[in-house]
């Protein structure tokens, strides 16, 4: 339950009447101790819920890039075509731009626990089907294709409740830390999950890989499972799409809002996507090859887990627009000196500043729309946040 004071609980007792206006004391009171007991940076950990959340969303997301990248070798032995490998991509982050908006409206109208429980489940199963049809040698690339189409729709409607469900287990003063953290989980996963694929494409091959991705979402279901949210009131309310008009106009109604969202649909347009150009400036530019180009994307990894971490550390986020602005500038300077390096190291040192000020840009602004979002728009809110880093950068 979120009370007038901003104040939260992120572990209600069972006999707790969800209308109690105790709860969120009690929780806090019980907690105080442990919280004493974690590292500051990694405080967020200490409540229980969220522990279970993050832990689970860390072994799903090994799984996750695991299947990526044994999915895209699959697709080339296959067809060696890289139109085909680029059309799956395409089709596994269409779903976003179309669902993503009704997906916040959903969220914000239904158990956004019970939601993702369900998008996981159909992501676990969709996993399973591909390493059932490749171990059987059945597989078609227009399976692939669906399978890929299907997977991005469900983490379509799943993003928007993910968002929306992390304020739900930590308290207002650990939001900052609970966003960080998500962020290093994930950028720490990237790294691991394409390592694991390489050992275990040479053992199991891509079907063990996505067998192993459908295990690895039965870490977040059962999480889901067992963490208690705080309840709150759902209201019928208006169709999706009226839902999804309310929340257009409350953005449009506050210019924070429209500046916090303009942050990161710029960095999403005009920065990431030096991403996609980064092996044509490694082989012509640095000539440093396949394995060049290896290290430099795990210096922006690196530069963007110890930016997390060193956020996570922070026992309050004070003065975060100059921050995200600040982020924001060091991050345009860095790429604008990049496209002019020619020394492997310098551009090893810019890659990290760049991986640095995205994610310090991006938790943050995550951080700030979470805390002035109401909480019944939240859902809606983080829908277009998600949309403009998932959508903007393939445009870009």
């Amino acid at each position: 339950m979120i009370e007038s004071n901003g104040s939260m609980n992120p572990t209600p007792p069972d006999h707790v009447p969800p209308d109690s206006p105790n709860t969120s004391t009690v929780a806090a009171t019980e907690s105080s101790v442990e919280i004493r007991r974690m590292p500051v940076m990694f405080r967020s950990l200490r409540y229980r819920d969220f522990a279970l959340f993050w832990s689970g969303n860390f072994l799903s997301n090994i799984g996750t890039w695991m299947q990526n990248l044994a999915l895209g070798w699959q697709i080339l032995v296959m067809t060696n075509s890289p139109f085909l490998l680029g059309l799956n991509g395409f089709l596994g982050t269409l779903p976003s731009l179309v669902f993503s908006l009704p997906g916040g409206a959903i969220a914000d109208r239904l158990n956004r626990r019970k939601l993702m429980i369900f998008t996981q489940t159909s992501m676990a199963v969709l996993a399973l089907v591909l390493g059932v049809l490749t171990s059987l040698h059945v597989i078609r690339i227009s399976e692939i294709l669906a399978i890929s189409f299907l997977t991005g729709l469900a983490s379509a409607l799943n993003n928007p409740a993910y968002q929306a469900l992390v304020p739900d287990l930590v308290k207002r003063d650990d939001l900052v830390n609970a966003v960080a953290l998500n962020s290093a989980q994930f950028n720490m996963s990237r790294a691991i999950g394409p390592t694991l694929a390489g050992l275990a494409l040479g053992t199991l091959g891509t079907a063990g890989c996505f067998y192993l991705n459908s295990v690895s979402f039965l870490a977040l279901i059962l999480a889901l499972l067992v963490i208690r949210v705080p309840p709150r009131r759902l209201a019928p309310g208006p169709s999706v799409w009226g839902a999804m008009l309310d929340g257009i106009r409350f953005i449009n109604q506050h210019r924070m809002m429209l500046i916090l969202l303009s942050i990161p649909s710029y960095l999403s347009l005009l920065g990431l996507p030096f991403v996609v150009l980064m092996p044509v400036f490694a082989r012509d530019l640095l000539k440093v090859g396949a394995s060049g180009l290896g290290y430099l994307m795990a210096g922006a990894g690196l530069g963007a887990v110890l930016s997390a971490l060193t956020l996570a550390a922070q026992k309050s986020a004070e003065r975060k627009g100059t921050f995200i602005i600040t982020s924001a500038a060091v991050f345009s300077l860095a790429l604008i000196l990049l496209a002019h390096a020619h020394s492997f190291w310098w551009a090893f040192f810019l890659l990290m500043v760049l991986g640095s000020t995205m994610v310090g840009a991006l938790a943050l602004t995550n951080t700030t729309l979470q805390l002035i979002s109401p909480p019944e728009l939240r859902g809606r809110i983080m829908s277009f946040y998600t949309l403009t880093v998932m959508w903007l950068p393939p445009l870009g």
